[in-house]
């Protein structure tokens, strides 16, 4: 009885304080996520409050999760700059945008311009 008041009470308070403990350590917490839907919930918000400094080679593709939670009119308004809605994650398990904590402007501008080769680079592929 005691065990089981343990795991549905105080666990998640606990795991908490566990999963805070690794709160700058990415790969660690990118691993957390993978566990269950407990950590998952705790260690989503941890990764997600700067995802602009994680150093990554693929960062870039932050910038779509985010453009997937545009409304539909700032999404058309995406088309007239040949930014397709087909770029976007169709569904998301969580609002990304509203975890960020931290947001360098330089460091979007310098994200966004890597996003915009990466997607450059894929049209030129798929047109050959």
């Amino acid at each position: 009885m005691a065990c089981s008041k343990f795991f549905s009470g105080d666990l998640p308070e606990l795991l908490n304080e566990v999963i805070q403990y690794f709160h700058y350590d990415y790969k660690t917490l990118h691993s957390c996520i993978l566990v269950n839907r407990l950590w998952c919930r705790l260690a989503i918000p941890l990764l997600w409050e700067d995802p602009f400094s994680i150093k990554s080679p693929k960062n870039y593709r932050f910038i779509e999760i985010y453009l997937s939670n545009f409304c539909n009119d700032d999404k058309t308004r995406l088309n007239e700059y040949v930014i397709h809605n087909g770029l976007f994650p169709s569904n998301t398990l969580f609002n990304y945008p509203k975890f960020i904590q931290h947001l360098d402007t330089y460091k979007v501008c310098n994200i966004i311009g890597k996003w915009i080769i990466s997607i450059s680079i894929a049209r030129g592929q798929h047109s050959n």
